[in-house]
Parts: structure tokens; C-alpha cells; sequence
């Protein structure tokens, strides 16, 4: 494959290889439904559902996509983000709403190499899915910890991973209630597919860098289809939206200010005897002589605005050192 063409790169950590689709292998598409264990390539799906999004596979795409649905967006202040975690807290005391997560960017300038940054999430987080997607007039390279399903052999796994401390730090009752509801959240969303014949593990940390998590993993049998519908059901998770999901979505759709664009979408590879795909965090999109780094955090009633900004600062500062 000619260098100067790549379209993508992903590294899948239960694999530990990087696989490469050329540019002119892009092609834009709205429903996954067509290429589930059919087609078999990497796909890029935006944090809105509505929005566009892509696929690369191993053959040339008929029609070059000639229109893109960009949005830049200018760095949230503290001072922003932290009103913005006021009103949520604000209408949870109200009752209409549990959880939402609230996401802010920072907006760096300089000569800074994409694909050098994908090689260092790589080499830095070995345990996680790492990709380089090329979309034209902009890049975007990630390290996600969190992956939202994979199929494979009738077998179904998915994870809860919620709640964010620093390495030294202990958990606290937020983190382990804000755990507790994507648990709940995708419990039932496997019952609504009619998976309630799931195994469920212990709650154990995930570390990523200088962070850590609290993860719950699912493992079930499923057929394609109910595979392919808890997809569907899951995304976006409670963990980057909040719950109930359809509200918080609203919400943040009226009072977060930036575009989140693939930030906390879905990312992934469909292959003809398996799916793997990943909740796109701890990334960054580089436009022009820009490079904007996305996070988010998981507000509750009794979220610290100052303490939720400093959580979204150490997400930022794992992926900034990629640069």
C-alpha cells in the first residue's frame, strides 16, 4: 500500500497488529444494518447517530465522498465547563435526570504529526484499542479503554467502565454509583434483546496511564441479530451520555457548547465472523495547524464542578503526551 495513502490504521489489542485501509477505500454510510458480518472493514461513527459517518474496507469505494460535516469549535473555559456542571446538578435536584455526562476540549496549536501521535498510543497503551483515521480535511488518532461489544463463535462481551480516580487515590461512593448505573444501564439493555442469561464479573480496576477505572464485564450467547440489536441499543452508552439516556442526550444537546463530533461515538472492525468496536475515547482530531484533544466526566448530584474539571484535565493530559 502507498504510504502517502493511508486512510486508517487500527491496532486491535487482542491481536496486537496494525492493519492499514487505503484512502480511496472510504465511503460514507448511515445504517450499520448492511454490513453487519458482511462486510469487513473499520468504522467510524460520530457521537450523534444523525451525523455522518464512515467506513474503510480493503476495496476501492465507488463514489469519492466530495462533502464533509465539519464543525470546529473553540476551547471551553474552566469557568464554562464548570457552569455547565452547576445546571446539570441544577436539574438533577429537580428529579429529571441521574447522571449526565458533560465533555470539554482544549485546542492546541503547532506542528504536530497525527500519525506519529498513533504510533505513541500504540506504544503507550498496548491494552487498548488504538486507531488513525484520515478523513480528509481532518485526523483523528485515539487510544480507547472501553470497549462497548464483541461477537464472535454465538459469544457476546461487553463491559461497564465508569468512574475515573488517579492511580494513588481510593474510590469513592461517586465513582462506585456512577459505575453502578452503566452496570444497570447495560443489565438492562441485555434483557430488552432477550439476553437476561448473562454472566456477570466482579468489579475490578482498569488502568490507563495515570488513571484508573471500575469495570464490570458481561459475557452472554447471542445469535447476530440480538448481537447487532444490543448494539444498537447500547450506543451512545450511559457512560458518555448519562441516564435516562434519551434525556441526558437532549440535555447535552442544548447546553453542551462544543460539537463532540466522533468524540464518544463508535469505532471499531466488522469482519464476516466477528465484530469488535470500541466507545471512541481519549482522542483527538487534528485540523489545519490545530489539534484538539476531547474528555469528558460523569456528573451527579453531588458532583464538585472544580473537582469534575480536574477529572476531565487528567483524561486530557494521557492523551496530550501522545503529541
Amino acid at each position: 500500500m502507498d504510504l502517502k495513502n493511508i486512510g486508517a490504521l487500527i491496532y486491535l489489542p487482542s491481536e496486537k497488529k496494525i492493519e492499514r485501509y487505503s484512502a480511496d477505500s472510504m465511503e460514507s454510510f448511515d445504517e450499520i444494518d448492511a454490513y453487519w458480518l458482511q462486510r469487513e472493514g473499520l468504522l467510524f461513527y460520530p457521537f450523534d447517530r444523525s451525523k455522518q459517518a464512515y467506513f474503510f474496507s480493503d476495496k476501492k469505494a465507488e463514489n469519492e465522498i466530495k462533502e464533509f460535516d465539519l464543525s470546529p469549535n473553540e476551547s471551553l473555559t474552566q469557568t464554562e465547563y464548570e457552569t455547565s456542571v452547576y445546571m446539570a446538578c441544577a436539574e438533577m435536584q429537580e428529579g429529571t435526570l441521574d447522571k449526565v455526562v458533560l465533555a470539554r476540549n482544549e485546542i492546541l496549536e503547532g506542528e504536530y504529526n497525527a500519525q506519529n501521535s498513533f504510533q505513541n498510543a500504540v506504544k503507550n497503551y498496548p491494552d487498548s484499542y488504538g486507531y488513525y483515521v484520515n478523513i480528509g480535511p481532518e485526523e483523528w488518532v485515539g487510544a480507547s479503554p472501553e470497549l462497548l461489544i464483541h461477537y464472535e463463535e454465538g459469544v457476546l462481551y461487553t463491559v461497564a467502565l465508569a468512574g475515573t480516580k488517579s492511580l494513588q487515590d481510593a474510590f469513592t461512593e461517586k465513582e462506585r454509583e456512577e459505575q453502578e448505573m452503566v452496570s444497570d444501564f447495560i443489565e438492562a439493555k441485555l434483557q430488552i434483546v432477550g439476553l437476561s442469561s448473562f454472566t456477570k464479573s466482579e468489579v475490578t480496576e482498569a488502568i490507563f496511564g495515570e488513571i484508573k477505572h471500575l469495570k464490570t464485564a458481561y459475557t452472554v450467547q447471542a445469535d447476530k441479530i440480538q448481537a447487532l440489536e444490543l448494539l444498537k441499543h447500547l450506543q451512545p452508552t450511559s457512560a458518555v451520555c448519562g441516564l435516562p439516556r434519551d434525556k441526558s442526550f437532549a440535555f447535552i444537546q442544548e447546553f453542551e457548547t462544543m460539537n463532540r463530533s466522533f468524540y464518544s461515538g463508535l469505532t471499531g472492525v466488522l469482519r464476516k465472523e466477528s465484530a469488535t468496536f470500541f466507545v471512541n475515547l481519549r482522542c483527538m482530531r487534528f485540523y489545519g495547524k490545530n489539534v484538539e484533544l476531547f474528555a469528558g466526566a460523569g456528573i451527579t448530584k453531588d458532583s464538585d464542578p472544580t473537582a469534575e474539571w480536574e477529572e476531565t484535565e487528567k483524561k486530557i493530559a494521557t492523551i496530550r503526551e501522545l503529541l
